[in-house]
């Protein structure tokens, strides 16, 4: 595998970028399977599970199905929408805990290669969305200028509507992407530090994140200077962290994967809990309306500490039937290797509220409970399925191009 690795490093392209030679490709393709040989299955579902949560997160924002909490009465369906909220607010923080968890192996010589590598494929999509949608007339969320036509489109277009297409990064097109590459330049150091740190250090250390970046914002009824509600690269730092203590240490509280749903479920149920009774004092006494859902935060305690427990849950160790899990090891992989392609595809900006009116979401807000639950299973699991086909065939479209040079 190292000898593998070694040829794909040195030979893979040559100055100009080109393959050199398709032994090499050979060898850089059994590096490619050895490595997904090692992959953890458990957190490779945990991947597709949270991306999925990711889906039904923007269904419920993007759709309208949360409303103003601070107006009027909300409907039983309504009330479902921010209880399914709570249940999928940590799938973001699971995405970075993995990460972590995985740590640990960056390479001085490798520290461009997985922020380059995602960086690829945002712009990928960033671009070759957004021409689609100026060709279209789609590059604006104007649903009535819908396919009006390439002329039309290119007199409307702006130049911050271009630089969102060609640097999506540092315009923050994709706000996940931007503060997960600028994590990626601090994995080497991050996994030097963890790796060398003691426990009881490593305990400091992560405490003192926590403390700056969950504990303060979550016990001070205020809002800080700091608090981007877990928008930002400090936060992620701080769920590296976590997942990197958790590979190294583990948590002997979570010593069974019963206490690990006990600590997730407990955890978004208070902060529904929180939602409710916030609200019930606001109409009762006129404050307190900018935290009604302020526990609905990324960096809020309780989501991080769910985050935690639905991450230990995945736990291979507590797994009994990994046997059948193995069984279907290649189209896991297949999904779990897609996931990051659904995001960028379904958050484009031209996108992320156009498929919502596709799926007429506006019509489905306050419907009957069963109705909402069918309408959303249906919406996130197409999205989910027709975006995942297009990161696949973008896999292999470019795998062939790459034979082919």
């Amino acid at each position: 595998m190292e000898k593998a690795r070694g040829e794909l490093q040195a030979g893979f392209f040559s100055c100009n970028g080109k393959l050199k030679n398709y032994k090499v490709f050979r060898n850089s393709w059994r590096y490619t399977m050895a490595e997904k040989k090692d992959r953890q299955l458990n957190y490779e579902l945990l991947r597709i599970f949270a991306m999925l949560m990711i889906v039904c997160l923007h269904y419920l924002s993007k759709g309208g199905f949360l409303g103003v909490p601070a107006r009027g009465q909300i409907s039983v369906s309504g009330y479902a929408a921010w209880l399914i909220e709570a249940f999928c607010l940590v799938a973001v923080n699971v995405y970075v805990l993995i990460s972590g968890y995985f740590g640990g192996v960056s390479e001085t010589k490798d520290v461009l290669e997985r922020p380059l590598k995602i960086w690829k494929q945002v712009i990928f999509y960033s671009v070759t969305i957004g021409a689609i949608a100026i060709i279209t007339g789609m590059y604006r969320h104007d649903m009535h200028q819908t396919f009006i036509g390439v002329f039309t489109g290119l007199q409307r277009l702006d130049m911050y509507q271009i630089f969102t297409y060609l640097f999506p990064t540092v315009t923050e097109h994709y706000w996940f992407a931007t503060s997960y590459i600028i994590l990626c330049f601090f994995m080497p150091f991050l996994d030097k530090g963890a790796n060398a740190l003691d426990q009881k250090s490593f305990l400091k250390l992560l405490g003192g994140f926590l403390l700056l970046f969950s504990v303060a914002k979550t016990v001070i009824p205020m809002q800080l200077a700091w608090d981007k509600y877990g928008y930002d690269a400090f936060w992620f730092v701080t769920l590296y962290l976590t997942g990197a203590y958790i590979r190294r240490f583990g948590i002997a509280f979570l010593g069974s994967r019963a206490r690990a749903l006990w600590l997730y479920a407990g955890s978004v149920l208070l902060i529904f809990a929180s939602f409710l009774v916030i609200r019930k004092i606001f109409f009762a006494t006129g404050s307190l309306s900018a935290f009604i859902s302020y526990a609905y935060t990324y960096n809020h305690l309780l989501c991080y500490l769910g985050a935690v427990g639905l991450f230990m849950a995945f736990d291979g160790r507590f797994d009994k039937r990994a046997g059948r899990i193995e069984r279907i090891r290649k189209p896991i992989l297949l999904v779990s290797g897609a996931t990051f392609g659904v995001y960028l595809i379904h958050e484009h900006v031209n996108i992320r509220y156009l498929w919502v009116e596709w799926f007429r979401c506006a019509d489905w807000v306050g419907a009957p409970l069963p109705r909402f639950l069918g309408h959303m299973a249906v919406t996130v699991l197409t999205v989910y399925g027709v975006c995942t086909l297009i990161e696949l065939l973008r896999q292999k479209a470019g795998a062939l191009f790459i034979r082919k040079r």
